[in-house]
């Protein structure tokens, strides 16, 4: 059962014919056998499957899995498991049917072959892509960016913070009242608060960055000391009376945390080098001029031009 849409199996069919021709119509092939078999399995490419006389090997599964996004590129896919076995009966099925394309003759058709370039085109660029991305994008250079951007960022500050919600000005400044007045805050937030979040709690928010609130609420709360306690900062949620417990350095994200986020930006900026080089290199003509599109013809003449030509004999 083919598992894919139309266009992802399309472009697999492309890349599977591509390789028969290599293989099957260079002349040193007998038969449609695999003459790069013994080569590969000796590069440490393991044979999964024959399929007449042809060679499907452990890297085109990887390969498809990844395509089909089940695995990361990369990711191991265990041997025998449900879609290690769903990927490989895919790619018997679209070895199958491209091997009858070539029986039929199908890969000499025009069309065919502008296809199959450009599905070799788009191959070999991918496979320049990924060179180039392997020797720049290493564990080293990433931990190198990592631990330059933790020099060249300074830990921002968080603050611990309660705070008090009420529907009106008014109430807020009755809140603080009590509080000059010496009630303790948590047990005031858990009988005044409307926060539902945090009124069980006393009103304790917990450790956060200025970016986590809202502009109104932040700026209060990481222009107070330690101890003090806000005039009211009217949200969209309401109104608010803040108090800060503590201040710290903001702890900066780990490693593994940025990791991802580092390949990203080091794949892109890699690939953007490469095309920026090959174009300064290259010589590149084209022709993208926009076509004039022909004036229509105004309704009245172009009645007129029909009643003429109705009158010619």
């Amino acid at each position: 059962m083919l598992s894919q849409a139309n266009g992802p199996l399309k472009l697999c069919l492309l890349l599977i014919l591509a390789g028969l021709l290599s293989a099957c119509g260079g002349g040193s092939g007998a038969g449609g056998k695999d003459e790069f078999g013994s080569a590969r399995e000796r590069a440490g490419d393991e044979a999964i499957a024959r399929v007449n006389g042809t060679t499907i090997y452990a890297s085109d599964i990887a390969r498809e899995a990844a395509a089909q996004k089940l695995i990361r590129i990369g990711d191991p896919l265990p041997k025998g498991s449900d879609t290690y076995k769903q990927v490989l009966d895919d790619l018997v099925d679209q070895r199958l049917l491209a091997l009858e394309a070539v029986r039929r003759g199908l890969d000499r058709d025009g069309e065919a072959k502008r296809r199959l370039q450009a599905a070799r085109e788009r191959i070999l660029g991918n496979i320049l892509v990924e060179n180039a991305i392997s020797k720049a994008v290493t564990d080293e250079a990433i931990r190198r960016m990592y631990d330059e951007q933790a020099k060249l960022s300074p830990p921002g500050q968080e603050v611990r913070a309660r705070h008090i919600l009420v529907k009106t000005r008014a109430g807020a400044e009755a809140v603080i009242a009590q509080l000059k007045g010496g009630a303790d805050f948590a047990k005031l937030a858990l009988e005044k608060s409307i926060d539902p979040g945090s009124r069980l709690e006393g009103g304790d928010l917990g450790y956060f960055s200025k970016d986590a609130m809202v502009a109104p609420f932040a700026d209060a709360a990481f222009a107070l000391k330690k101890g003090e306690i806000s005039a009211p900062v009217q949200t969209e949620f309401g109104w608010h009376v803040i108090q800060v417990e503590a201040r710290r350095k903001q702890a900066p994200p780990g490693f593994d945390e940025m990791r991802p986020r580092i390949v990203r930006f080091m794949t892109f900026d890699e690939i953007q080098k490469l095309i920026t080089q090959l174009r300064l290199a290259a010589i590149v003509e084209r022709d993208d001029t926009p076509q004039e599109a022909e004036s229509p013809i105004p309704v009245g003449e172009k009645d007129n031009a029909e009643a003429d030509s109705a009158a010619t004999p």
